[in-house]
């Protein structure tokens, strides 16, 4: 389940300023070419990599 302000920034972020003629969302180009970050996304690179200096650690230990 998303926060409240994980939703609302996603909602902001998939919010068109316009469209063109043909119906096309209109958005700046710093805006289109950012993205939102997830709380979700960083706890699982961040899960993934104290596994990943916990499985070297164990290696190292079995190897001495």
């Amino acid at each position: 389940m998303q926060d409240p302000n994980e939703v609302r920034e996603d909602v902001e972020f998939h919010r068109t300023d316009g469209r063109t003629r043909d119906g096309a969302p209109v958005k700046p180009a710093v805006q289109a070419r950012q993205g939102v970050t997830s709380g979700r996304v960083l706890m699982i690179l961040s899960v993934g990599l104290a596994l990943v200096v916990i499985g070297f650690a164990a290696s190292y230990m079995g190897a001495v």
